[in-house]
C-alpha cells in the first residue's frame, strides 16, 4: 500500500479506535482472542501485569484468575512474544520464529539444546511428569556461572534454554517456578499438528503485535517490536500482511501506524456516553501502553515506567498505573496491596485536572472504579495519600464496601 492510499485518521480518531478497542468489557476469553497476547511480568505489588490487564477489562475478575485460565482451563500458555508473554495455545506454531532465534543465541553462550545433557533433562521430564528447576537435572552449582542471571546452576540454564527453544513448556507454576513438562501433554492435538511456514510463522508474530497494541507506530521503540528478525524482514512481512487484508496502515496527522481490521472496526463502536465514560486502571505493561511515544503524540500522556530506576530518581513512584477516563488520561498512582489493605503511595493528577473541581462525571467514575479495583484484589481498607482533592478522597472512601 502506498502513502497516497493509505487511510488517514486524526488524532482524535486515533484515540477513539484505541479506547473502543481496549477497554469494552467482555468475558476473559473473549479478552484473550481480542489481544492475542498478554505480556508477563512477575512483580505484583497490585497484581501481576496479566492481573492488571484483565482486570481493567474482565468484569467481576479477581486477582489470580489468570492462573486458572491458563493452568486449567489452558485458554492461555506461557510462551514468548515481546517479552515472556501468555498466548493462545491455538497460536504456538507461530513461536516457531523465536524457538530458532533462541536455540542459535544459547549456542553462543555455550548452551546446545541438542546435547545428551539437555536430552537427559527432557527424558527426566518424560519420566517423572511436571517438575521445577528444584527437582530437576544436576543441583550443584557452577563457580562459572556465579553471578549469572539465571543463577549458579547449569541445569537451571539447561532447563532455560529448553523452555526458550520450545522443547519444554510451562505445565503450571508452583509458587512463581514453572513446572516443567512435555509440549504434547500441555497442548492440545490440534494445536501441535498445524503446518505452518517459516515465513507465516514470522508473519503472524508481527500481526499480533499489532492486534495487541491496537495501533502501532513502525517506527515505535525496539524494545516494543523486539521480534526475531531485523526489522527489513519486519517490514516484508507487514507489506505481505496488507496485501493479505491483515494489517491495514494509517496515516494519523502525518505519522504512520499499522492497524488490523478489527481495530478499525472499533470506530464504529458505541460512543464513550456523556460525563467522559468509565474509568480504567491500567497495568504499566497494558499492551495499550506498549508504545509510550505513541500515547504522548496521541493522548499528551507522557507515561514512564520507573520500577528499575534508583529510588532517589523517580518522580512517579515504584509501580505507577495510568488513570484512564474515556478518552483521555487523568491521573496516575502508585500503590500496593497487603493482608488486605490497599495503600496508595502516590496519586498524581494530569496538569489539566483541578483536584479541587474535578470535572462533571468523574468522581462518580472513579467511586465505581475504585470499588471494582478493592473487589479485584480483595481488600477492605484503603489508605489514602495527599493531593487526591476532597471529591476523590470521598469517592475512594465511597468505594470501600
Amino acid at each position: 500500500m502506498t502513502a497516497q492510499q493509505r487511510l488517514t485518521l486524526t488524532r482524535a480518531d486515533a484515540r477513539r479506535l484505541l479506547v473502543r478497542y481496549h477497554v469494552p468489557p467482555a468475558p476473559l476469553a473473549t479478552i484473550v482472542r481480542r489481544l492475542g497476547t498478554i505480556q508477563f511480568d512477575p512483580l505484583a505489588p497490585v497484581g501481576t501485569n496479566p492481573d492488571l490487564v484483565l482486570q481493567a477489562r474482565v468484569p467481576g475478575y479477581r486477582r489470580g484468575d489468570w492462573l486458572r485460565a491458563a493452568y486449567e482451563q489452558r485458554l492461555l500458555v506461557d510462551g514468548w512474544d515481546k517479552q515472556a508473554s501468555l498466548i493462545q495455545p491455538g497460536e504456538w506454531w507461530a513461536q516457531a520464529p523465536f524457538h530458532r532465534w533462541f536455540a542459535r543465541r544459547w549456542r553462543k553462550h555455550g548452551v546446545d539444546v541438542d546435547a545428551p545433557e539437555a536430552r537427559a533433562l527432557v527424558e527426566q521430564v518424560a519420566r517423572h511428569g511436571p517438575a521445577t528447576s528444584l527437582e530437576l537435572g544436576d543441583q550443584r552449582s557452577d563457580p562459572a556461572l556465579r553471578g549469572s542471571w539465571y543463577g549458579p546452576k547449569r541445569s537451571r540454564h539447561l532447563l532455560k534454554a529448553l523452555w526458550d527453544t520450545g522443547h519444554l513448556m510451562t505445565h503450571h507454576r508452583v509458587g512463581g517456578r514453572h513446572a516443567y513438562d512435555l509440549p504434547e501433554r500441555v497442548l492440545p492435538r490440534e494445536a501441535r499438528e498445524v503446518d505452518a511456514t517459516p515465513d507465516e510463522a514470522l508473519q503472524r508474530l508481527v500481526v499480533r503485535r499489532v492486534q495487541a497494541a491496537g495501533l502501532l507506530r513502525p517506527s515505535a521503540d525496539a524494545a516494543v517490536w523486539m521480534l526475531p528478525c531485523p526489522r527489513a524482514e519486519r517490514d516484508r512481512r507487514a507489506a505481505r500482511a496488507m496485501a493479505h487484508g491483515e494489517l491495514i496502515e494509517l496515516d494519523v496527522e502525518g505519522t504512520r501506524y499499522w492497524a488490523t481490521p478489527a481495530a478499525l472496526s472499533a470506530l464504529d463502536a458505541a460512543p464513550v456516553p456523556a460525563g467522559g465514560g468509565a474509568v480504567r486502571f491500567l497495568a504499566p505493561l497494558d499492551p495499550l501502553m506498549w508504545d509510550r511515544g505513541g500515547v504522548a503524540r496521541l493522548f499528551g500522556f507522557d507515561y514512564v515506567w520507573e520500577v528499575y530506576k534508583p529510588q532517589a530518581q523517580r518522580r512517579w513512584g515504584y509501580y505507577v498505573l495510568p488513570v484512564l477516563w474515556g478518552e483521555r488520561f487523568v491521573a496516575r498512582f502508585d500503590a500496593r496491596c497487603q493482608q488486605g489493605v490497599l495503600t496508595l503511595l502516590a496519586w498524581h493528577w494530569e496538569a489539566e485536572i483541578h483536584p479541587a473541581r474535578l470535572p462533571e462525571g468523574l468522581a462518580e467514575a472513579l467511586q465505581r472504579a475504585a470499588g471494582e479495583f478493592l473487589d479485584y484484589l480483595g481488600a477492605a481498607r484503603v489508605v489514602l495519600p495527599r493531593g487526591l482533592g476532597r471529591e476523590a478522597r470521598r469517592a475512594w472512601q465511597l468505594a470501600v464496601r
